[in-house]
Formats: C-alpha cells, sequence, structure tokens
C-alpha cells in the first residue's frame, strides 16, 4: 500500500506544554549570577536577527525587549505562568518569553 505524505503546518508549535508563535517569540534568559542576558529565538527565521545573542546585561539588549521585559518582571515567575497579550510570558524567575509584535 503506497501511503500519501503531506507537509504539516503549524502556525504556532508547543514547548513545554504551551503554545508558541513561530519566528515571532524569543526566548530570553537573565543569568542569575552575571545579570548577562542571552536571546535565542523560537522558530528558524527570527524577525529581528539582530537580537539574538549573548549581552552583558538588560540596557544592552534592543529596546522592545527591555520594554517588555519590564513588564514581565511585575509577574509571578512561579509555575504555571500565564501569558501577557502581546507582551510575553514569565517562564520562571530568570527566563522569560518575549513577543516580537
Amino acid at each position: 500500500m503506497l501511503a500519501i505524505v503531506r507537509p504539516i503546518t503549524y502556525s504556532t508549535c508547543v514547548v513545554s506544554n504551551v503554545s508558541v508563535c513561530d519566528n515571532k517569540n524569543y526566548r530570553v534568559t537573565i543569568h542569575p549570577t552575571t545579570n548577562k542576558v542571552d536571546i535565542l529565538c523560537f522558530g528558524l527565521e527570527a524577525i529581528d536577527a539582530s537580537a539574538l545573542g549573548l549581552y552583558d546585561s538588560v540596557h544592552d539588549t534592543p529596546v522592545w525587549v527591555q520594554e517588555r521585559i519590564a513588564i514581565l518582571m511585575m509577574t509571578s515567575g512561579t509555575p504555571p505562568t500565564e501569558p501577557v497579550d502581546g507582551v510575553g510570558r514569565r517562564i520562571d524567575k530568570d527566563t522569560y518569553w518575549v513577543y516580537y509584535d
């Protein structure tokens, strides 16, 4: 029997049982001992590729990242966490998912 295989495309993906949009989400991790910030994009194509990488502090990141992190720092880092519309989600004490929109 011949099976027809069709590619499956999703507008969202699931990471740790949480749905996130492809290519518009960035994982921002603030290292607790050094305060260095690591930014990684979910998906294959980063919308703002210039934002990717390791920074010495939050103050060195792009302004749109700083603004979203400032809002998310006011939310609880204790799982399960809730998303903030148009901003992102705090995953734990040091990790944030930031939406690019």
